[in-house]
């Protein structure tokens, strides 16, 4: 089985100087190796190939067989990395805290060890018929977000 830490290191070797950043590498037992990067501005097919390139150039085929795809993590796919948060601050995201509690709002600050969230709340007012619409700011420590994505409206 290939060493998830040797592969990060050659990653990281790989993306030094770059625009790009690491979210995430899965390897399995039987050798299939899943490198998630992004980059602020989009991830281009070309970047991933070069990374790609790079990767296999430092492991051998000989000792060890394996499968290598290098890709961005999607959009669907939940935030591992401060650089995602900070990726889509000012857009409307969904996180879910670990005792459950979710907000859905905008990114406002992203900070070393948390965000701020703004969501909007409607309640009703005692003796008035309209509801009323009120912005929240909730600052979430990292720490107890259990997930967190971009939402995407169409």
């Amino acid at each position: 089985m290939l060493d998830k830490n040797n592969i990060t290191k050659i990653v990281n070797e790989a993306i030094e100087g770059s625009d790009s950043f690491l979210v995430d590498i899965k390897a399995t037992n039987d050798n299939k190796i899943f490198v998630y990067i992004d980059r602020f501005d989009g991830m281009p097919v070309d970047e991933c190939a070069r990374v790609s390139r790079f990767i296999e150039s430092k492991l051998d085929r000989d000792v060890e067989d394996f499968e290598l795809q290098v890709s961005s993590p999607g959009l669907d796919q939940p935030f591992k990395v401060i650089e995602q948060y900070e990726k889509y601050k000012g857009q409307e995201v969904r996180v879910i805290l670990k005792d459950g509690t979710t907000f859905e709002g905008k990114t406002t600050q992203v900070q070393e060890n948390e965000i701020t969230i703004e969501h909007e709340e409607t309640y009703k007012e005692p003796g008035k018929k309209k509801k009323t619409k009120k912005i929240n700011k909730e600052v979430l420590s990292l720490d107890n977000i259990a997930s967190a994505k971009t939402i995407i409206r169409f």
